[in-house]
């Protein structure tokens, strides 16, 4: 009676449960297949989106040293007029025989050629 009873047990589990046959196993193959090409191409779409996020990174460096380019030569430029006019003898400004106001180092410098100062 146990032996009858252990072989209806038996056979209504594999009956419930099922046999594990070649199909489940090809469809479980497949499954892997998809999902292996599903995650080669979410591969692929990351390696797009890092290669533009570098793409932006690179673009926005570019813009920050431009900008402290331009701002280091307008600052070098505005040091040499300082530098130009601190070294540079002030100018004065005379009135010439000739009738013109002429500038120069000295008054008679800036009328030399126009016929000298007039007084």
């Amino acid at each position: 009676m146990f032996r009858k009873f252990l072989m209806s047990a038996a056979i209504a589990g594999v009956l419930a449960l099922g046999i594990p046959t070649e199909t489940t196993f090809a469809r479980q193959t497949t499954d892997a297949k998809q999902d292996a090409k599903k995650a080669g191409k979410e591969a692929k779409e990351a390696g797009k989106q890092a290669g533009e996020a570098t793409k932006d990174a690179a673009k926005a460096t570019l813009k920050g040293t431009r900008h402290a380019a331009k701002a280091t030569a307008k600052g070098t430029k505005r040091a040499a007029k300082t530098v130009k006019r601190k070294l540079t003898p002030g100018t004065t400004t005379a009135m010439c025989k000739d009738g013109t106001t002429q500038t120069g180092k000295t008054k008679t410098t800036a009328c030399h050629d126009h016929g000298g100062l007039k007084r």
